[in-house]
């Protein structure tokens, strides 16, 4: 068995990194240094040459993160005056190739000498090493012969040409490896030579290898009899080539945690090498995520959201898990409706997390103050409590999802993300119908309806609104209070939520893309995940779906200039007086003397054809107002709402 060898050396494992770090590393060497020299001295080292070859192997290993460190030292003591190779040449260069063939074949009869069949080692059972180094001869008449170390002085005698081989393990074609050097202060000391023939063995397949083993000629210094190493170096220098400890850290494929997150980050990564190459994933991946509702629909948005790679996502919801809650609510199991069940936020949050250890989710239990929702004096503080917390979140994330129950509860979130510039993305749901859609860019100075369709703002949830928001819940009985949508319904409008903030944020003018224009041209480079629709309804009873668009409406009692100005000019004293008593939004946007204007023309006409024609121009300005692409298309239900 060629090229094994026995080389010694110490391993010092460290239970900390401070103890790695704060070790003496001079020390460490001058002390391994210390025992090759007195090998060297005593004459073990010709008996046993792996004395001069020690190691020192320092190493901490941190198994909680999978980080390791390492630091190899090969202590090289400093000679009195550098050795200097005056040629050098390769074997058959040096020798020719008769006499290489036949060095070659002294060199590995010495390091595998020919056994029996009998003799032969099975292949389990351990082999000794070789020796690093030993002598090679060649006596008068021309013969080859590798000898050990021992027999240096009994072959010099008999007027033998000696040369000293080493097993070289360096692939540098000019240079012999490290060993080489404590072995050449040896021969100066023990030998007193101050010329050597070295032959540097270097392998292929297991023999000699004649064209890339080494023949050095070197040159010793004079070595005194009362002299001792000045210095010892050799510790390893690391892949950045400083004289530094190895540093590898594993867990990117050992920590489980780890291995998850690099799945799921290679999973979205797919879709840009295959399909999309100027897909930015990194947008989505980054965004901070506020579901305002832990419903049907929040669960079918968060689920769509990993599946993104999406890793902050928060749930606000009031409301404990139910016992009709988990058969079609996805993150939510018969466990959690026990004891009353469970806040719908916190355990939302935490399946996420068992879903996927790399996401950051949190559940809030809050309530969102509603207008035309009684308050009764001892609660006014905990209203504004919720208020201030609601306009934290949302000023703290990139992306709010209204999947609340009522339309009224839509209302306070709108305005404070028109306030804070935030991209809205609302969801709803009728028994068989939904609507998604995207509220538009925040108000300006020109936002009205005036303007061209094309330069105005996409519309928000209320836009399409001549009424403010009122307390849709009052006078309602039981079952008309239960929300009933087909079951199939909110994962369809969860994941097209979704992707119309893909497909938004990918658009380069992110919240101010315009909406989409049935058979534009697509330029799939600037627009990775195609032209974004502003709103999509669809129908489960006919299988039919539609892409619409509604511009801003410079009365809309949530996104209008005039409503966000109050807001950001006055604060709560404006939303408290806003969410009790809604009628003076309508009094504040103008729809009051809207109505009023509406009401004086209609009492200008008389009989029933007037009144045919007076519904229709009246229908027709709201639709104007709304700034709806199409003002025949039926509004949702005041009552569709999420599960």
């Amino acid at each position: 068995m060629q090229g094994r060898y026995s080389v010694p050396g110490q391993l010092q494992n460290f239970n900390t990194e401070k103890g790695f770090k704060d070790l003496d590393k001079t020390a460490a060497l001058k002390q391994a240094g210390q025992r090759i020299w007195l090998n060297l001295l005593s004459g073990a080292a010709e008996e046993h040459p792996s004395c001069l070859c020690l190691f020192v192997l320092l190493s901490y290993a941190d198994l909680k993160k999978f980080v390791y460190w390492s630091w190899f030292a090969f202590p090289a003591l400093k000679p009195p005056e550098p050795f200097k190779v005056a040629r050098t040449a390769t074997l058959v260069q040096e020798v020719g190739d008769t006499a290489a063939a036949e060095v070659a074949s002294a060199c590995d009869s010495w390091r595998q000498p020919a056994m029996s069949q009998e003799e032969q080692p099975a292949a389990s059972s351990s082999v000794a090493p070789q020796l690093p180094f030993w002598l090679l001869t060649r006596d008068t008449s021309g013969t080859w012969q590798s000898l050990p170390l021992t027999a240096w002085a009994r072959a010099t005698e008999e007027g033998c040409d000696v040369w000293l081989c080493m097993a070289d393990p360096s692939n540098n074609p000019d240079h012999p490896g490290w060993p080489l050097r404590n072995m050449l202060l040896m021969a100066a000391k023990r030998w007193q030579v101050t010329t050597l023939s070295v032959l540097c063995v270097r392998d292929q397949r297991g023999k000699l290898d004649s064209a890339r083993s080494l023949c050095l000629s070197v040159v010793l210094p004079s070595i005194p009899p009362d002299w001792e190493p000045s210095g010892v170096v050799g510790w390893e220098a690391n892949s950045s080539g400083k004289l530094a400890p190895c540093h590898v850290d594993l867990s990117p494929s050992m920590d489980p945690h780890r291995l998850a997150e690099s799945a799921v980050t290679l999973n979205v990564s797919l879709m840009r090498w295959r399909a999309a190459p100027s897909l930015g994933i990194d947008r989505l991946q980054d965004l901070k995520i506020l579901l305002l509702g832990a419903g049907t629909l929040g669960c079918a948005v968060a689920r769509v959201l990993l599946g993104w790679g999406v890793k902050h996502i928060d749930f606000v919801d009031n409301s404990q898990v139910a016992f009709s809650n988990p058969v079609r609510q996805s993150l939510y199991e018969f466990e959690d409706c026990l004891h009353g069940g469970r806040s719908k936020a916190e355990a939302a949050a935490d399946k996420l997390r068992q879903i996927y250890p790399g996401v950051v989710s949190q559940g809030i239990s809050l309530t969102i103050p509603m207008p035309g929702h009684p308050v009764v004096p001892s609660q006014v503080d905990r209203v504004r409590a919720d208020t201030d917390r609601l306009a934290e979140l949302i000023e703290q994330h990139d992306v709010v999802y209204e999947l609340m129950d009522t339309r009224e509860s839509r209302w306070l979130p709108t305005v404070l993300a028109a306030a804070s510039g935030k991209l809205v993305i609302n969801a709803a749901l009728g028994f068989d119908s939904f609507l998604v859609m995207r509220h538009g860019g925040p108000p300006s100075e020109a936002t009205g309806s005036h303007e061209a369709p094309a330069k105005r703002p996409l519309g928000c949830y209320f836009c399409n609104d001549v009424v403010a928001p009122l307390d849709s819940t009052v006078d309602r009985t039981l079952e008309q209070q239960c929300t009933v949508a087909r079951p199939g319904l909110a994962s369809i409008a969860g994941a097209l939520a979704v992707e119309l903030m893909a497909a938004t944020l990918q658009h380069p003018l992110g919240i101010d893309a315009p909406a989409a224009v049935a058979g534009e041209h697509v330029n799939h480079e600037e627009l990775p995940l195609g032209p974004v629709p502003h709103m999509v309804r669809g129908q489960l009873s006919g299988f039919s779906q539609m892409c619409l668009s509604g511009q801003a409406f410079r009365q809309c009692t949530a996104c209008s200039k005039t409503v966000v100005d109050q807001y950001k000019q006055h604060g709560w004293s404006f939303l408290w007086q806003a969410l009790q008593d809604p009628k003076m939004l309508e009094d504040l946007t103008g729809l009051t003397q809207l109505h009023a204007e509406t009401h004086a023309r209609g009492m200008h006409h008389q009989g029933p054809e007037a009144d045919i024609e007076k519904d229709a121009e009246d229908s027709k300005l709201a639709g104007e107002n709304a700034g709806s692409d199409d003002a025949s298309i039926p509004d949702i239900d005041d009552d569709w709402t999420t599960l």
